[in-house]
């Protein structure tokens, strides 16, 4: 099997292509390097950015209406008041990244990196709001995660007392020092999950 490619190694696209991009002329942007790109108000819809390098990119008011961004780099981005409407954004990294008044509605956001991030007055389904909040607050203490995917996240520290965790796919997360204690975890998967000093249902400490 071939090692999977960072974002990034198709390089920096020429300035033809730069204005090609802008105007929504380019779709197919796998893997380009658009590291601090000026693309505020760029229509961007429906582009394929699987694996593309936009750390830092502007793309405040842009377009992305139903873009792939699975695996894409947007660390520090600038998404304010961005399109994001059924966006795709499986394993994104969106740390630090600037998400206000953004338009996330119908959006996946599976497994998505989003420490740091700022999602003030970010449009949301109710879903994606619970969890959202859970991964960027930490606190979930009370609240129903019923048959929720919180998969590979990043949990660690979290306050998860009390809450209605049965079913939920927990697998690989990383839920060291999370608290635990008289959550509801019936039928929960925690394959792989990496347990170390969280406070688990009955009080006692994972070693």
């Amino acid at each position: 099997m071939s090692e999977r490619k960072q974002p990034g190694w198709r390089g920096k696209p020429s300035p033809l292509i730069m204005q090609r991009i802008y105007r929504g002329e380019e779709r197919d942007l796998e893997g380009y390097d658009l590291t601090g790109a000026e693309l505020s108000g760029a229509n961007l819809r429906a582009c394929f950015l699987a694996g593309a390098n936009l750390r830092g990119a502007n793309l405040s008011d842009a377009n992305l209406e139903a873009c792939f961004l699975a695996g894409a780099d947007l660390r520090g981005a600038n998404l304010r008041r961005a399109n994001l409407h059924r966006i795709m954004m499986w394993l994104t990294d969106l740390s630090k990244a600037n998400l206000r008044e953004a338009n996330l509605t119908a959006a996946n956001l599976h497994k998505v990196n989003l420490s740091g991030a700022d999602l003030t007055d970010a449009q949301l389904d109710e879903k994606w709001a619970k969890i959202v909040s859970l991964l960027t607050s930490k606190k979930g203490n009370g609240k129903n995660f019923s048959g929720y995917d919180l998969s590979r996240t990043d949990l660690r520290g979290a306050d998860l007392s009390n809450a209605n965790l049965e079913r939920c796919f927990l697998a690989g997360a990383d839920l060291r020092g999370t608290n635990l204690k008289g959550a509801i975890l019936t039928g929960a998967d925690l394959t792989g999950a990496d347990l170390e000093g969280a406070t688990m249902p009955d009080g006692t400490v994972h070693e």
